[in-house]
């Protein structure tokens, strides 16, 4: 995206550059072609001053003079007077004396009177040709009578080479300019852009900064509470424990009601327990303790959940293991935690019952678990948060149990992926990895 607004940039300074520079370039071009012609017309009429006083003292020769040494000046070339018929009397070429003339310059002014102007060619010469027509004076009558408008036309030849060349040095020398300018407004841009990408980095490590220090002090606080938790909850909840114990061991087995009522007391106790043992695995994680087993083999050990939970609801549970499965290096403790908590995570969102289907393959080196449960499903827009701590949409817990597993899952080097659906269920994804070495694992 960044990209992109430099490269948009650039093309729109670009173009208003060309727009810039060409029309200031055609306008320069146009005005110094007619500042060249005006200056090329001030020499022809004082050319043609110099000759006029030669011409009405019949002093010819003078005329023929003064043509050659005009000639022999840089950029004039083929300065001829001709009569009214196109024949050239007089040139600084002498040998083009006496012949018709081939210049279709000449022939417009004597055909219209008039001064005329422009751009002829000759083999590789490119001229600008200027045509004075001569008019046939009061004073002119004694030698010419008065019979002819015009006597004839002193045409003056100036080299348009050098002009035009340099017309393009100076259109080469702004278009230059304007390229240097252009890379520069080009060069500055990025300048912006990266210092603007610098300042929005900066910006993103000071808020995530602000986060940790956020997440710390949580965490401190967190973990007193859970020390006050441990200590407070733990005993009591084993001293219930025991004493439920005790109790079935005292009571009829044939009494149904009452080893049903001692069976969801466990049951609150264990529910109990797992909140506590979350809270403290959240507040105080430990060093991973790595070991080589059987993933399918954890998942058994895990599932007994299943069969609590069938009292209250009619839970079907399909195991789908792959074949072949290698062992892999996890800590067994934590992975167990993390298969406590998808499994109740998919059976609390599927209150009145339904198929629980663990799936375990591999896939790109990795061994992946896959949960999926046909339950109500998640939100799209809780998906973002449900990795949140203390995050929850249910009536009962604390909202710790998808934390607890991203957590585990990132320390182990692996990746967590979540696919849902509203009214259809949710699909949990765990992938661990069978090579790659875990940065915590030294």
């Amino acid at each position: 995206m960044k990209n992109k607004i430099i490269l948009i940039f650039g093309i729109i300074t670009l173009l208003f550059l060309v727009i810039i520079v060409g029309t200031h370039g055609i306008y320069h071009y146009r005005h110094n072609i007619q500042d060249q012609k005006d200056k090329a017309w001030i020499l022809a009429k004082t050319i043609a001053k110099s000759i006029e006083l030669p011409m009405l003292e019949g002093e010819m020769d003078t005329v023929q003079e003064i043509l050659a040494m005009v000639g022999q000046l840089e950029h004039f070339k083929r300065i001829h007077l001709a009569d009214s018929s196109g024949t050239i009397c007089y040139s600084s070429v002498p040998k083009r004396i006496g012949t018709f003339t081939e210049s279709q310059i000449i022939k417009e002014a004597l055909a219209k009177k008039v001064p005329i102007d422009g751009f002829e060619h000759r083999d590789k010469d490119h001229i600008f040709s200027l045509a004075l027509p001569v008019p046939n004076e009061p004073r002119c009558y004694s030698c010419h009578g008065k019979n002819k408008d015009i006597l004839g036309v002193l045409r003056i030849g100036i080299d348009w080479i050098p002009v035009k060349m340099n017309l393009i040095k100076l259109f080469r020398r702004e278009v230059m300019t304007a390229g240097i300018f252009y890379i520069f407004i080009l060069l500055l841009s990025m300048l912006f852009q990266r210092l603007y990408n610098n300042a929005q980095h900066a910006y993103r490590d000071l808020q995530r900064t602000q986060e940790k220090l956020i997440q710390t002090e949580k965490m401190a606080a967190i973990g007193q509470m859970a020390a006050a938790i441990s200590h407070d909850l733990r005993n009591p909840l084993t001293g219930i424990k025991m004493a439920t114990y005790y109790l079935g061991s005292k009571i009829d087995k044939n009494n149904l009601e009452i080893n049903n009522i001692l069976k969801d007391i466990e049951l609150e106790i264990d529910y109990a327990s797992n909140v506590v043992t979350n809270i403290l695995t959240f507040a105080k994680p430990t060093q991973l303790i790595y070991a080589p087993v059987d993933i399918n083999e954890i998942i058994d050990e895990t599932t007994h959940l299943i069969s609590i939970q069938k009292k209250h609801a009619d839970i079907k549970l399909v195991k789908n293991y792959g074949s072949g499965m290698p062992q892999i290096l996890i800590d067994v403790k934590q992975i167990k935690q993390v298969m406590i908590n998808l499994i109740t995570n998919a059976l609390q969102a599927m209150p009145g019952g339904g198929q629980l289907t663990i799936t375990t393959k591999l896939a790109n080196e990795h061994l992946e678990i896959e949960v999926k449960d046909n339950g109500t499903g998640i939100n799209k827009e809780d998906l973002d948060k449900i990795f949140t701590p203390f995050f929850t949409t249910k009536a009962r817990g604390v909202g710790l149990g998808l934390s607890i597993v991203d957590s585990i899952i990132k320390k182990h080097a692996g990746s967590f992926e979540i696919k849902s659906e509203i009214g259809k269920g949710t699909i949990f994804i765990v992938k661990l990895p069978l090579k790659k070495e875990n940065e915590e694992r030294g």
